[in-house]
C-alpha cells in the first residue's frame, strides 16, 4: 500500500467513466463512542499514514453514495451491496463484491491477476507486467485509496486532527483536510479516520460545499488483522467460463504524475493531461472514437437507448461557452464536460475551471 501521487479526479478516463467511477468507491463505515488516544500532531499522523505498510487482514465493506447522478439503465453501480477484502500483508489481495445475486471477484498477486464476473460467467487474466486495471486494483486497496488522497492533497490543504472515533470496532484518529483559500473546488473537506494501531485509513468521507452530508465515503465496517489462508489468493476460473487475457499495454496505464500539461501531452502511454494541482486538479483528454458507441451498445443490451447522443443528453445538458460547446455533467462531487469535437475534462471543480483547462489544449 505504498502511496502514489494522483489527482482527485484520476478515477476518470472520460466523463461518464470518471463521474460514475466515483460510485465504486462509496463505502461507509460505522462509528461509536470517541476513544481516548495518545496525542499526535496532524503532521505526525500524516507522516505515519504515508509510511504505513498494510498488515495481513480481512475486512467487510458496505457501500453507499449520494452523487446525484441521474438513473442510467444497466449502469446501476449502487446495487453493489457488500464486499469482502483480504490482504496477505505483502503483495496479494482479494476482493469479492456482491451485486444483487451476482458476485465480482478480483484476485491479485506477484504473478498476475484475475477478475471474474459470475453474472456473465466471464474471467479475465491480467499478466504480471500489466496488472489489474486501475479502478479494480484500487477496489482491492481501499486504505490505499485514502492514503493517495492524503498524499495528493496535503500540500494544498489545511490539515487538522478533529478528535477520535470508533470505526469498524477499532480506535481511530479523525484527520481533516480542508482546501486552502486559493483552491477552486466544489468540495469543502475530506475527513479520514486513521487506525490508531496500524496507521491505515479505515474510512474517508468527501464533503461537498453547502451540505452537511458526505457526497461519497469509503471505509470498513469490519477490519480484522491476522494471517490469511494462501488459497484465498489463488484463482481458477470455472470450467465453463469464458476466459480472456488482457493486453498488458492497456490493462494498467499509469496516469501522468505531474501537473505540467505540456509534459502530460508528451506522455503517450497515458494520452491524458493534468492541469492544476491538489483540489482543483483537472484531467483532460480525447475520447476514443468508439467510446460513446461502445458504452451505448452495452447500455442498450441492458435496457438503455443504444444511441450515443441520447446517452449524452440523458447524463448531461447542452452548453456553449465561447468556442467550446458540448455536454456538461454535474454531480455533487464535481463536474465533467464532453465537447462536440470529442474532448473531455473532469474534476472536483466548477465549470469555468474545466473550460480554462480545455482552452489550454
Amino acid at each position: 500500500m505504498q502511496p502514489k501521487t494522483k489527482g482527485i479526479a484520476v478515477a476518470a478516463t472520460g466523463v461518464t467513466a470518471g463521474l460514475v467511477g466515483l460510485l465504486v468507491m462509496a463505502m461507509p463505515a460505522g462509528a461509536g463512542q470517541e476513544p481516548e488516544l495518545p496525542e499526535m500532531s496532524a503532521t505526525e499522523l500524516v507522516e505515519a499514514t504515508l509510511s504505513a505498510d498494510a498488515p495481513a487482514f480481512e475486512g467487510t465493506v458496505a457501500m453507499s453514495n449520494d452523487l446525484g447522478l441521474p438513473p442510467i439503465p444497466g449502469l446501476d453501480m449502487a446495487n453493489a451491496e457488500s464486499a469482502r477484502i483480504y490482504h496477505d500483508g505483502d503483495d496479494r489481495a482479494r476482493l469479492s463484491l456482491q451485486r444483487g445475486s451476482t458476485e465480482f471477484t478480483a484476485v491479485a498477486g506477484p504473478d498476475g491477476a484475475w477478475t471474474y464476473d459470475s453474472g456473465s460467467n466471464t474471467a479475465t487474466r491480467y499478466p504480471h507486467e500489466g496488472g489489474l486495471p486501475r479502478h479494480e486494483s484500487e477496489l482491492s486497496d481501499p486504505a490505499g485509496t485514502a492514503t493517495t488522497i492524503i498524499d495528493h492533497l496535503s500540500e494544498t490543504s489545511t490539515i487538522t486532527i478533529d478528535g477520535t472515533a470508533r470505526v469498524a470496532d477499532r480506535d481511530a484518529y479523525e484527520l481533516v483536510l480542508t482546501p486552502k483559500p486559493s483552491e477552486r473546488t466544489l468540495l469543502r473537506e475530506v475527513t479520514v479516520a486513521i487506525d490508531a494501531a496500524t496507521k491505515l485509513p479505515l474510512r474517508f468521507e468527501v464533503m461537498p460545499n453547502g451540505s452537511p452530508d458526505p457526497v461519497v465515503s469509503a471505509g470498513f465496517t469490519e477490519f480484522v488483522v491476522g494471517e490469511q489462508p494462501d488459497e484465498l489468493f489463488e484463482f481458477t476460473p470455472p470450467d465453463d467460463a469464458e476466459v480472456t487475457t488482457a493486453d498488458p499495454d492497456k490493462a494498467s496505464r499509469p496516469l501522468p504524475e505531474h501537473a505540467d500539461p505540456a509534459k502530460a501531452f508528451d506522455d503517450a502511454s497515458a494520452g491524458l493531461a493534468v492541469t492544476g494541482s491538489g483540489w482543483d486538479t483537472v484531467l483532460t483528454g480525447t475520447l476514443p472514437e468508439d467510446a460513446l458507441g461502445a458504452a451505448s451498445e452495452r447500455l442498450s443490451d441492458q435496457g438503455g437507448t443504444g444511441d450515443p447522443a441520447a446517452l449524452l443528453d440523458q447524463l448531461g445538458e447542452r452548453f456553449t461557452d465561447g468556442e467550446i460547446s458540448g455536454h456538461l455533467f454535474t454531480t455533487r462531487a464535481g463536474t465533467g464536460i464532453v465537447t462536440d469535437d470529442g474532448r473531455f475534462a473532469v474534476g472536483a471543480v466548477p465549470r469555468q475551471v474545466l473550460i480554462e483547462a480545455l482552452e489550454q489544449q
